[in-house]
Parts: C-alpha cells; structure tokens; sequence
C-alpha cells in the first residue's frame, strides 16, 4: 500500500504476520502426529543457497506489487470488500504456477494438483491482503510470504497419505482468519464499509 494507517504499529502488524504463518504452517506439526510426514533430514544446500534469497526477495516484491500498487489501484475501482478477493483470486495464479514448478508433489492427477495449489495460494492471499489491508503496509506480508516460502522450500519432508493436501488447505484458510482476527480493530471500518454501516 502506498499509505500508512495511522493507530497501527509495528507490534500489531508483526503478530499479525505470524499468526499468519504461525497458522499456516500448523500442517505440518499436525501432519507430523498423524503420521503423514516425516523428515528426511537431508538439506539441499546447494538449492537452499539460491533458494533461500531468491524466496525472500521475491516474497517482499511479490508483496510490494500484487498487495501494494494492485491492490491499492482495485481498491479504487472496486466497490468496497471486493478487492481482497480480486486481488487473492489474481495473485493466486503466479505463485500457484511457481509452486507447481519449485517444488511439484503430482502425485495427484494434475488437475487436483493445480487445484490444491491454486485454493491454498487463494487462502494465504485473503490472509495477506487483509494484512496489507489492516496495517496499511506491504513489509509484514512481505514477510508473512517469506517465512512461508523458506519453511515450506528448505524443510526436508516426506508425506505419506492423502490427508496431507487437505491439512494445508485447511490451515492457509484459517491462517487468513486468524490474520484477520489479530486485525480486527484496524479492519473494522473496512467491514463497515463493505456491509454499509
């Protein structure tokens, strides 16, 4: 975004952003105790060494472009509540399409596979967009996206069972709510706005 809320610091904006990853990536330690996954314990530091900067930076552009200038521009052009979704639905695409060349787990039919990649990008994106909504700024999406992207990309994991795709999807969408929930305050007027109070 190209302003700055007034009435939000940088503590809320930061413990926002990881409830936001904190809540997306309980799949893991919930796949873990079922027995869905388990750990190879073999890094790849060589990918790890491009992967890990390459994760960062574009996480904090990605953020910078699609929730900042996008989502600022739709904003104006979209009737109130309507741009997070847009703006979710759009940015969805690219970071589905990288996920599904980075790191692709096709042990689905390819079509289930671009689905479950495509809802789980759409969950995380409503959760960022309402950070970058709540906090009037990009840097703790930035960095929401970051941590998510060097866990999910550096952990070195097996899964075993089927459960596992719909353990994230459940955990990117209650990642977003809890987003919102840690938000609720600065969100308020934009709630009200949206249902014409």
């Amino acid at each position: 975004m190209c302003f700055v809320k007034s009435g939000v610091d940088a503590t809320l904006a930061a413990g926002a952003a990881a409830a936001l990853v904190l809540v997306s990536l309980s799949y893991l330690p919930a796949a873990r105790s079922l027995r869905y996954l388990s750990f190879s314990y073999e890094v790849d530091t060589q990918r790890l060494i491009w992967f890990a900067p390459a994760a960062v930076l574009g996480a904090f552009l990605f953020e910078r472009i699609v929730r900042g200038t996008f989502y600022g521009w739709l904003r104006k052009k979209l009737p109130a509540g309507m741009a997070a979704p847009v703006v979710a639905a759009l940015g969805a695409i690219p970071i589905a399409a990288l996920r599904l060349v980075v790191a692709p787990r096709l042990d689905a039919p390819p079509a289930l596979a671009i689905a479950h990649a495509y809802l789980v990008a759409f969950a995380l994106g409503l959760g960022l967009a309402w950070l970058a909504l709540g906090t009037g700024k990009t840097w703790p999406g930035g960095a929401a996206l970051a941590a998510i992207w060097l866990v999910k990309g550096a952990l070195p994991v097996n899964f075993h069972g089927r459960p596992v795709p719909l353990l994230e999807l459940l955990a990117a969408a209650l990642a977003a709510v809890a987003a919102a929930l840690v938000l609720r305050k600065p969100l308020a007027p934009h709630r009200d706005a949206m249902w014409g109070a």
